[in-house]
């Protein structure tokens, strides 16, 4: 491993344990999805602009940049007003298992854009998955609050899943430009939903929205960004999985949710199956490689 390699890794792990504290805050705070976002956002914003105007980095995008900043931004708007709705309605823990389907995301994104053909042992692997999200909820009552809310985490974690093939487009420009067209072009997003943010917050809820926007978004992301494009993918989403382990300890410990058994053992198949699907394409590379 080089030394670059090695100091994209531990940015990657600083990374994922500053997002890990998302999920708590989200289900800490009383302020609505909209007021989240928007805030984080602003934040970010407010100190990314004026780097952007001083580097003169807005000289240096074409039309075919802007259109992929605009692509990425409106992809993470989405991704995040989901994620934010299933920590909401189904719990931090929860909502941090449901984006651990990231595997099986990108088992599909792979089969859409790059025809790849899914195995026997890879659907085996699916089904496993399945029945981890079918633990974790505990009833597979579509009707149920939280049960709805974890499948829209499912589903925020696929959008997710699309961001590294999205700047991979972009790879060229650099790292701030990218999180700062991602970062604005969701601000567009969250800004039509303007009418229904709501202000009127206890101090509280304003730390948690500064810490939001902050470490978990600016030094979270801009971070992310720079490791998930410049890393091999097999590396980022492994480090990606330690993500719901730290989100579950800290919302046990200081949001007092109920861990169950079969909430660890749900977990535990949903991140093994996705880990192995990810990880299996590469051994059996490497295993080529060396006949």
């Amino acid at each position: 491993m080089g030394t670059t390699q090695f100091r994209l890794i531990v940015v990657a792990l600083l990374s994922v344990t500053a997002m890990s504290l998302v999920p708590v805050l989200i289900k800490f705070t009383s302020a609505n999805i909209e007021t989240i976002g928007s805030a984080r956002l602003g934040i970010s914003l407010l100190a990314l602009t004026p780097l952007m105007f001083f580097m003169r980095a807005f000289r240096q995008l074409n039309r075919s940049d802007w259109s992929w900043l605009l692509l990425a931004g409106l992809c993470f708007g989405l991704h995040w007003w989901t994620y934010f709705y299933a920590i909401k309605a189904a719990g931090a823990a929860a909502g941090a298992i449901a984006m651990s389907t990231f595997g099986i995301h990108l088992l599909l994104l792979n089969w859409i854009i790059h025809r790849h053909r899914v195995s026997l042992f890879e659907c085996l692997l699916i089904g496993v998955c399945i029945f981890g999200c079918y633990l974790v909820v505990q009833s597979p009552a579509i009707d149920r609050a939280a049960t709805v809310g974890f499948l829209v985490g499912v589903f925020s974690a696929f959008l997710y899943g699309a961001m590294p093939l999205i700047h991979r487009r972009i790879i060229h420009l650099p790292t701030t430009t990218r999180t700062w067209g991602q970062f604005a072009f969701a601000g567009a997003f969250f800004l039509a939903l303007w009418p229904q943010t709501d202000w009127q917050l206890a101090p509280s809820d304003w730390w948690a929205l500064l810490v939001l926007g902050t470490l978990c978004t600016l030094f979270a992301h801009a971070l992310w960004v720079k490791a998930s494009s410049e890393l091999p993918g097999v590396i980022t989403s492994s480090i990606h999985y330690l993500y719901p382990p730290m989100t579950v300890v800290q919302s046990y410990f200081f949001l007092g949710e109920t861990i169950t058994a079969a909430t660890v053992t749900g977990t535990a198949l949903i991140i093994g199956a996705n880990l192995i699907l990810l990880v299996s394409p590469w051994i059996r590379l490497r295993r080529r490689q060396q006949l």
